[in-house]
């Protein structure tokens, strides 16, 4: 075989074999979250106000971010198969807590800015929205939402009133069921309701009956959500950091973990996901199933911008938002880092680096066959012309 093709295939093994070891320690150090399979930048002066999956769409409400004089109109997104498939357009604010979603509405509140002279502005006018899974616009009401929850056929909604504030239950068809006078944050699994007050939980039958009232665990309680099964996840928050606490249906204190501030946080079946700078995704005896801390060296110094995060209802997709909206593989259905849901996937192993091995490993086997093809037919060569001097001296002889 020429000369220069036994070189050319060691070339070409050694150039394969940097590749794949290249390949493995890019994987290796991949963060799965900033692996996106969706992408949909915003810009800064938007922000992801709220954000969750409604069967096989991802809604996003995004807001204006800041106060302005001629601040532009916020937006609401029905992404589909990574396409805007509905653009509604709403009022330029919110509040932090005012989206939620459930199988058969949107619910969001804006409002806008009126400016009373040159430094003295108010917000107003203010809506609470009903959309369908389509975008039809169902009902609105004039509501300051600052909380907001909906499961089922409720939909719960709290505003802050002069000295006070005000919680109302409506029906998905906008028919006001009942109210409270008080309440912080909201929460409901269409069948129970949770109001937060003065670092206390009460929850309330479907029909306004109090069932139990529930002390907190440890500082200041913040958001909550209740689960179809009626347990009770909420965040608090003290001097000596936020927590994350998960209550049985009783209102017993199951378990509580410990991060340096809860950003936002939202449950599926099976997971808890919590977000403080970094993602920490936890089943519910509490135990974490992974985290991407180790990406960050200087965590918590430095971490990673997710804003509002959501989980799709199969669990194998999660998406975020901050001035961007984003959508990922949930890492525990990709485990190879591949970009592949796993359970579908033919091969258990890394695509891209399982066919770089194979080429690898071909390349090299051929390689080997030729380097000892030529290394034999040298040796033979090298022994026939051995014996053609040893024959000759030996006819001089």
């Amino acid at each position: 075989m020429n000369k220069k093709i036994r070189v050319l295939l060691n070339i070409l093994f050694v150039f394969l074999i940097f590749w794949t070891l290249n390949y493995w320690e890019e994987t290796s150090k991949r963060d799965p979250l900033l692996d996106r399979i969706y992408k949909l930048d915003l810009g800064f002066e938007w922000n992801v106000a709220g954000i969750g999956f409604q069967n096989d769409t991802l809604i996003v409400k995004v807001t204006y971010h800041g106060v302005s004089r001629n601040p532009k109109n916020g937006r609401l997104l029905f992404i589909s198969d990574e396409k805007i498939i509905r653009n509604i357009t709403l009022l330029p604010f919110d509040d932090f807590g005012s989206f939620d979603l459930s199988k058969d509405v949107v619910v969001i509140g804006t409002y806008s800015i009126k400016w009373l002279n040159e430094s003295t502005f108010t917000f107003s006018p203010f809506y609470l929205i009903a959309y369908s899974p389509l975008g039809s616009e169902l009902w609105r009401k004039e509501f300051n939402t600052t909380s907001l929850s909906t499961a089922g056929d409720l939909i719960v909604a709290r505003s802050y009133v002069e000295n006070g504030s005000v919680v109302k239950v409506f029906d998905v068809r906008g028919n006001e069921l009942w109210d409270l006078a008080f309440g912080e944050n909201v929460a409901t699994n269409g069948k129970t309701i949770a109001v937060t007050e003065k670092g206390k939980i009460y929850l309330f039958s479907g029909e306004g009956n109090l069932i139990k009232t529930i002390e907190p665990w440890k500082g200041t309680v913040g958001s909550i959500e209740l689960t179809d099964g009626g347990k009770i996840v909420a965040t608090f928050y003290s001097k000596k950091g936020s927590y994350l606490g998960v209550y049985n249906e009783n209102g017993s204190l199951l378990w509580a973990k410990n991060f340096s501030y809860i950003g936002d946080f939202t449950i599926s079946q099976n997971y808890i996901l919590v977000y403080d700078g970094a993602l920490y995704i936890l089943d519910w005896s509490g135990k974490v199933l992974w985290d991407d801390t180790h990406y960050y060296p200087l965590y918590p110094d430095m971490g990673i911008a997710l804003g509002r995060i959501a989980i799709s209802e199969d669990e194998k997709f999660i998406a975020y938002g901050g001035s961007e909206v984003s959508l990922v593989i949930n890492p525990l259905f990709d485990r190879d880092k591949d970009g592949i849901i796993d359970e579908g996937d033919l091969i258990p192993f890394n695509n891209g680096l399982f066919y770089r091995t194979l080429l690898t490993v071909a390349m090299g086997a051929v390689t080997t066959w030729v380097n000892r093809r030529e290394l034999q037919k040298s040796r033979k060569e090298a022994r026939k012309k051995y014996e053609e001097i040893k024959n000759a001296l030996n006819s001089k002889l």
